[in-house]
């Protein structure tokens, strides 16, 4: 039986993109490299650890690439951490959540300060028992931080459901033993045919999966 739901931040909490895609072009035009408008090919960026993002995204070289993290987070925490929204009815389907009960984290890899920043910025602080992310070395995996979140809540791990947005998070999920829920609606996931475990068109779609299991 399902207990607590644990949630990614970027692309399932929050449409991020803005901040994002700003934060990540600024930095490969302060470091000299050409920006990318392609908005397929930035939507990698959101979801994987930011050296893999650099990677994946603008094919930067090993050399670069801790200096693009170092300047990406400057910024970013500037300017880009505020450049978000949430989606559509996400704030009901926590608020249902905590008053049916159900034990709610985050688990990003966001460096765990600027996740914070951002639940208690956007007000929802009350709605998540645990908020957790990676550290500025990002040595924190996603696996980690969903062990860490059924620790912390008191839970075992059958009794969590992971949901994200990206092949990332389920891969985590799997890693940690919990069960998975993929959105559509964020940045990886385009089909259902893409997950490996349930499936959410929408955060109300959350929500019935939860009550079912």
């Amino acid at each position: 039986m399902i207990k607590a739901v644990l949630f990614d931040l970027d692309g399932t909490l929050f449409d991020s993109s803005p901040g994002i895609f700003h934060t990540a072009n600024y930095t490969m035009k302060a470091l000299g490299f050409e920006p990318c408008d392609d908005y397929k090919q930035m939507k990698k960026f959101v979801g994987p650890p930011l050296r893999e993002c650099f990677r994946i995204t603008y094919g930067t070289e090993e050399q670069y690439l801790d200096k693009c993290v170092e300047v990406y987070r400057e910024e970013y925490a500037k300017t880009g951490v505020h450049m978000l929204y949430l989606y559509e009815g996400m704030k009901e389907l926590l608020e249902k959540l905590k008053n049916r009960k159900y034990l709610t984290a985050v688990c990003t890899n966001k460096t765990e300060h600027l996740a914070k920043q951002i639940i208690v910025e956007q007000g929802l602080e009350s709605l998540f028992d645990v908020v957790l992310g990676t550290d500025l070395k990002g040595t924190i995996t996603k696996t980690d931080c969903i062990k860490n979140a059924v620790e912390e809540l008191g839970i075992t791990p059958d009794q969590a459901l992971m949901v994200g947005d990206t092949k990332n998070d389920q891969d985590g999920a799997k890693e940690a033993g919990v069960h998975f829920c993929g959105v559509t609606y964020g940045f990886g996931f385009e089909s259902f045919s893409e997950i490996d475990g349930f499936a959410a068109f929408s955060p109300a779609d959350i929500l019935d999966i939860v009550a079912e299991h």
